[in-house]
């Protein structure tokens, strides 16, 4: 008999698998996969779109299908600088660059790499006495498409003798009905918003919600409809602004100034409970949120009352050094998180155990 146990005993130090579970890398402990390509440099943004992923670099972007494989990875060439990240639609992505020492709008065709329309900033019309650039934010969007990508809205600095302030310069696209060309690309609007101060660290986010966008910023919340007109919904450090079944919420740096507008944005209202939302990202029917802009991502509850922690996998924790986390999508039946080059995706969000 002890000859019997001696054997087994042997054979399970060959077989370890088979003779126990190690739950240091379990599924339930590491439940997130990894898509198998690598990038140059940080992936500065990602998009949903109706059966892909588009994902952006400082010099490349890529289309990723449902069955997480890459079936394009387009080099877009690396500019002299940068203004906040780029935006991405579902048929068209924005960079805002430097080239040729002029501030750029480049527009790209997500299904065409030959079409490539540069909008010059420098040279949209402004009133005599202002000239007008882009202004480098750490926001999270400078920069925001409409549905359809149909209408581009970017934030902008309009200079004068008598001071500076943010603007949003709002842009028609037309485009093919394969959505393979340019047919017309036209500024029908410079919003002038005095009332949010130009400095980098001012923006928060732009967002476009039920028709119109919606600005935020530390002087303040503003809608700015689809033609231009613009008004100050929210005041103090706005945040963040999201929608749910027909109501629009926007955050604050402060958790007790949460507010809510149950109009389409034409007035907002304190809720009147404590949110701990700040920026927030809506994948599927669920709500996302991080303190700060590259923090690891925690889910919202229902009331967006309360947050729990997600698991996530120890190589993806390794990687969180505060300036890590991104995006978060869905698409084709599961979620996807970008990680400084790393794309990882879940079916099933886990929660910590509380």
């Amino acid at each position: 008999m002890n000859r019997i146990i001696f054997i087994i005993s042997v054979l399970c130090l060959f077989t370890t698998s088979s003779c126990y579970k190690d739950f240091g890398d379990s599924s339930a402990n590491n439940p997130w996969n990894k898509i198998d390509f690598t990038t140059l440099g940080a992936i500065r943004t990602m998009h949903a779109a109706p059966v892909e992923v588009l994902a952006i670099t400082d010099q490349e972007f890529f289309r990723i299908d449902s069955d997480n494989e890459v079936i394009e990875e387009r080099p877009i060439g690396l500019a002299a600088d940068y203004f906040g990240r780029p935006a991405l639609g579902d048929w068209v992505f924005a960079r805002f660059v430097e080239k040729n020492t002029k501030n750029v709008a480049e527009l790209h065709l997500a299904r065409n790499s030959n079409q490539i329309f540069d909008l010059v900033v420098n040279d949209i019309q402004v009133p005599a006495g202002t000239t007008i650039s882009l202004e480098g934010t750490a926001a999270k969007n400078v920069g925001t498409f409409n549905d359809d990508s149909s209408q581009l809205a970017f934030a902008v600095e309009l200079n004068r003798t008598q001071g500076s302030n943010f603007g949003i310069v709002i842009v028609d696209i037309t485009l093919s009905g394969t959505k393979e060309e340019f047919v017309s690309v036209e500024v029908i609007k410079v919003v002038d918003i005095p009332e949010m101060r130009s400095n980098a660290q001012r923006m928060s986010s732009i967002s476009f919600i039920g028709g119109a966008y919606y600005v935020t910023s530390k002087d303040g919340g503003f809608r700015v409809t689809a033609n231009g007109n613009y008004q100050q919904v929210v005041s103090g450090w706005t945040l963040d602004t999201f929608d749910k079944e027909g109501t629009i919420y926007m955050t604050s740096f402060q958790s007790f100034d949460f507010f809510k507008s149950e109009n389409n944005g034409v007035t907002f209202e304190r809720v009147g409970t404590t949110s701990p939302a700040k920026y927030v990202f809506k994948a599927d029917d669920q709500y996302f949120s991080h303190e700060n802009r590259g923090f690891e991502f925690e889910l919202l509850d229902d009331t967006f009352e309360d947050l729990r922690d997600i698991v996530y996998n120890q190589a993806i924790q390794n990687k969180s050094d505060g300036d890590a986390f991104w995006n978060i999508i869905y698409m084709g039946g599961r979620y996807y998180i970008n990680i400084q080059g790393e794309i990882w995706f879940v079916e099933d969000i886990k929660l910590e155990e509380e």
